[in-house]
């Protein structure tokens, strides 16, 4: 029963931590309930134990808590970074791990906060790590959280359907993104409880909109 309050307890600070976050440029920092469910269906799929799983929930609301450290402007802007901007959006895992680094129920969130934005080629940030180098909950954090971003309106860029979205993270398949991980995506996405999600998550966000 303690385990459970610490659970519950936790999962409140992270939700509280994400609300906060969100006023200052908001949709960004609240996820998606189906960008959830899609990582930890990943990772059962992948057969990771109970508390990684924990992890990767925990990881799906904060993984660029960072980003608050960056610019708004930098954000949001609809032309090719300079590099100076890039080298701030470069640092966002490393400030997002600075935010959660004193709470210890965090610690397995920390390695998927800070590689979610390496790619599996080597050619991402902020380490170049390359294929299994790269913690296994980064490498699902880095397929979700680029399908969540391609199916969500930018101020610079339209949202991509579904399908779009899918086929676009199937296409960088042993790239940027692990094609294990891939594979096990795709299943997730002709689920029919997921596609649900997806899809209750995109009528809410037009609505708010």
């Amino acid at each position: 029963q303690l385990y459970k309050e610490q659970e519950r307890l936790t999962m409140g600070t992270i939700k509280a931590l994400a609300k906060v976050l969100d006023t200052r440029a908001p949709g960004t920092y609240v996820p998606r309930i189906s960008s959830v469910k899609i990582a930890q269906c990943i990772g059962q799929e992948l057969r990771m134990d109970a508390d990684s799983l924990k992890s990767l929930e925990y990881a799906s609301v904060l993984h660029d808590a960072g980003e608050v450290f960056v610019p708004k402007d930098v954000l949001a802007k609809p032309a090719k970074l300079t590099g100076k901007e890039y080298k701030m959006v470069k640092a966002h895992p490393a400030a997002g791990v600075e935010i959660i680094k004193h709470m210890k129920a965090l610690k397995g969130v920390t390695p998927i906060i800070m590689y979610h934005h390496e790619n599996y080629d080597g050619s991402g940030y902020p380490k170049g790590l390359k294929r299994d180098q790269i913690p296994l909950g980064a490498r699902i954090m880095a397929v979700v959280s680029a399908f969540e971003s391609m199916i969500s309106k930018k101020p610079y860029r339209v949202a991509k359907s579904t399908s779009e979205a899918v086929m676009e993270v199937s296409r960088n398949a042993g790239t940027q993104f692990d094609p294990k991980v891939v594979d096990s995506f795709l299943r997730v996405m002709r689920r029919k409880d997921v596609k649900g999600a997806v899809k209750r998550d995109r009528r809410e966000s037009s609505h708010t909109r």
